[in-house]
């Protein structure tokens, strides 16, 4: 397996981003550059792009819900404006305020 680079992963997040109608976390405090960097290590760990926000089981199947764009992302999107890490947004998010954390969508077995 290939390693992923930074400019790899941002590569894929951008695409996700466009396919899915978001936008991308406008990294004005560096949060962005973290959750690639994040999503880089996982991948070169693992094998795939699992949340970098969430602990994984490092076995795709039992990580297939939390792998980026995890399937808790568009609920996520459509009630809280942004995914769980602040990695995705709705295009019409309004960046004028604090982002805040949102709660975990994730079921507590799955973790």
């Amino acid at each position: 397996m290939k390693e992923k680079t930074i400019d790899d992963v941002t590569k894929y997040v951008k695409q996700v981003a466009q396919k899915r109608n978001w936008i991308l976390h406008p990294n004005d405090d560096g949060t962005l550059d973290m959750l690639i960097e994040g999503l880089k290590d996982y991948f070169n760990r693992v094998g795939y792009f699992n949340c970098p926000c969430r602990d994984s089981f490092e076995d795709m199947k039992s990580d297939r819900d939390i792998i980026c764009p995890c399937d808790y992302a568009q609920p996520d999107i459509d009630e809280f404006g942004r995914c769980y890490c602040a990695l995705y947004f709705d295009p019409n998010y309004a960046f004028d305020s604090e982002i805040e954390m949102i709660p975990e969508r994730r079921p507590e077995e799955k973790w």
